[in-house]
């Protein structure tokens, strides 16, 4: 039976029960000796021939060796019949199964199932007897559907945003709204002054909802939130409840709160979702990244990170010096209890608000620590100062809300 629980929820209580999720790798091709491709080739055939008595052959890396994995008896037979070179294995799951998991995941036989459009590559894992689904993006209802369809075992989900040949800019973010810096256009309430700022942690709301953290000072009054060119809705952010800033004043407290949380906004998106990825890389040549993990403390003295915003894109470098310090901004404002980080070369801009802190993981996941505020010497380059409001603070802030991961 697949748990219903939002993915924040089975993140938090360590819910391994989905399918494996992976990140793509670049390919480490290596040219087999021809007799073990011969071998392979042979073995190959005789799944194909006998399709429900073998799994998929493969090659172990580190033996060298052609494996046939068996389902029946009489694939064991007919496998200790390929000699010494041929090593048999049992497996679950037939050829013929992986065959029609594989060609019913992709393409029309997959229509029906949730965001179908996102599934661009299927591909059969023979090593761990299970198909590989490549997409460009994952939804928690494509990766039920598919769970209750093959089993979690039966399939494995590689999560690549590079997939997708129309892609989204920072610009134009939309419907599914990745943070990391996409552009936003905000409306404040009640003047309609338009803003711009940048999207931060896309998160999970009470009630399986979908949100955005961004800055605070981005939507003091209230607000809706568009994309960049102002031509897709994201949603919208309430007053007092949502965001904790006051014009000329800074940082406020929140309804019922005794702590200031730094410079926070909750936008709310209630016609669309929010992703699990952030943008990275330059303003002009932007790519994306998969949220695998909340930080699992604080952000703490050294700690190094990157920011990323419309405004200057992704600045990697940057280690905390200080925490839990007040800031006045030179329009006399000061954001309260928010992170310090240093660093030398270019500095974050104007725009830059609300995007995410984060580090990059070794399997190229990012790992969410914060949402940035301000800094000095914006738009320059030399020494500079970065702040940011603590993910754990917007925890707090926001009871009930969880970063959207794919761990």
């Amino acid at each position: 039976m697949v748990s219903t629980l939002p993915a924040a929820a089975l993140a938090s209580a360590g819910y391994q029960r989905g399918p494996a999720l992976m990140s793509p790798q670049p390919p480490d091709v290596k040219t087999l000796p021809e007799a073990t491709a011969l071998a392979l080739d042979k073995a190959r055939k005789l799944a194909e021939q006998h399709p429900d008595d073998f799994g998929e052959p493969w090659v172990d890396p580190e033996t060298g060796q052609v494996v046939l994995g068996t389902v029946s008896g009489t694939g064991n037979r007919l496998a200790a019949d390929q000699g010494k070179d041929v090593l048999r294995r049992p497996v679950t799951r037939s050829k013929a199964v992986l065959e029609k998991i594989k060609d019913g995941a992709i393409g029309q036989p997959a229509a029906d199932l949730p965001d179908a459009a996102a599934i661009r590559m299927t591909r059969i894992d023979a090593e761990h007897n299970r198909v590989i689904v490549t997409v460009n993006r994952a939804t928690d209802a494509m990766l039920e559907a598919l769970t209750a369809r093959y089993g979690a075992d039966a399939f494995a989900v590689e999560v690549d945003p590079a997939f997708n040949p129309s892609k989204s800019s920072r610009y134009d973010d939309g419907p599914h709204n990745w943070g990391g810096g996409a552009e936003m256009t905000i409306h404040r309430a009640p003047s309609g002054d338009v803003f711009g700022c940048s999207s931060g942690i896309p998160v999970w709301l009470p009630g399986e909802k979908s949100g955005m953290l961004t800055a605070g000072h981005c939507v003091p009054t209230g607000g809706y939130i568009f994309n960049g060119a102002d031509t897709n809705y994201m949603g919208w952010v309430s007053k007092n409840d949502r965001e904790n800033w006051t014009d000329g004043r800074g940082s406020t407290l929140l309804p019922g709160q005794s702590v200031f949380r730094g410079d926070l906004a909750l936008i709310e998106i209630p016609n669309a979702t929010s992703g699990y990825y952030i943008y990275r890389g330059s303003v002009a040549n932007p790519y994306t990244a998969i949220i695998g993990q909340l930080a699992p403390r604080r952000a703490g003295l050294g700690d190094e990170y990157c920011n990323s915003g419309f405004k200057t894109g992704e600045l990697c470098g940057w280690k905390v010096y200080n925490y839990g310090i007040n800031v006045s901004y030179s329009g006399g404002e000061t954001v309260r209890n928010v992170v310090a980080g240093y660093k030398s070369g270019k500095c974050t801009g104007h725009g830059d608000s609300g995007g995410p802190t984060y580090f990059v993981m070794s399997n190229g996941r990012v790992q969410v620590k914060g949402v940035h505020t301000g800094g000095s010497n914006l738009d320059g380059s030399g020494d500079c100062r970065e702040f940011f409001t603590d993910v754990w603070d917007a925890l707090d802030a926001f009871p009930g809300i969880f970063p959207r991961v794919l761990p």
